[in-house]
């Protein structure tokens, strides 16, 4: 979804036997290539400390905020711009 000029990635999945092999990291590429093709100029998303946050800072997203969920984990907004890692990965 684009609103405000922004990608938002409300869910991103990936089956495990295929973690690892850069689906995940192609995924996030095409939909940013998307909203850049729609006039988006940067992505945010969100997720939970025991899930993806490491892959989403490997590329290049920063962390925005987070906070204690109640009854629940620690939830982490990451925002990235356009002209971050992942699109130079593309022309590599």
């Amino acid at each position: 979804m684009i609103w405000a000029k922004r990608l938002y990635v409300s869910i991103l999945a990936v089956w495990e036997p295929f973690c690892g092999k850069g689906y995940g990291t192609e995924l996030m590429r095409r939909a940013e290539q998307y909203a850049l093709e729609r006039g988006g100029n940067g992505a945010w998303l969100s997720t939970f400390s025991f899930q993806a946050r490491p892959f989403y800072e490997r590329l290049g997203c920063a962390l925005l905020y987070a906070r204690e969920l109640p009854g629940g984990p620690l939830a982490i907004f990451h925002h990235q711009a356009a002209d971050a890692v992942i699109m130079e990965k593309r022309d590599e």
